[in-house]
């Protein structure tokens, strides 16, 4: 019911603690994350560069083939349009997974030395923290 002057009369509300909507959490704080959010940024990167079956397939060729692969044979390995593959390089080339040069008329593409190494060590310490479990 409204008081007569016309404002609005307010029931103070009391919190229900532990309660779905309470102040006390249901558990404990976690512990700071091992891993900084930079590093975090820099491998989910790496990880969306490697996020397509055909980047895989290029970063694998690259990785068993030591030294630098000419456009030309990366090309060849595949059934996609030249244009297709072009892209893929780019990606991961703006991701700094791969580099290339140019000699006369043709870019040359190789993998860049220990760029998988955070990628690998982050697996490996999941891997390890689940081996406990």
């Amino acid at each position: 019911m409204r008081p007569s002057d016309g404002t609005i009369q307010v029931k103070p509300r009391t919190r229900r603690v532990g309660k779905i909507g309470g102040d006390v959490p249901c558990c404990p704080p976690p512990t700071q994350a091992s891993l900084s959010e930079r590093d975090a940024t820099e491998i989910a990167a790496l990880l969306r560069a490697l996020a397509d079956p055909t980047r895989v397939q290029i970063v694998t060729l690259l990785a068993e083939h030591p030294g630098e692969v000419s456009v030309c044979d990366i090309t060849g390995r595949f059934h996609l349009d030249q244009s297709t593959i072009s892209h893929h390089l780019r990606l991961l080339r703006e991701a700094g997974v791969i580099e290339s040069v140019k000699h006369s008329v043709w870019s040359y593409y190789f993998l860049r030395p220990g760029v998988l190494q955070p990628i690998l060590q982050l697996l490996r310490r999941v891997e390890s923290c689940c081996d406990g479990r």
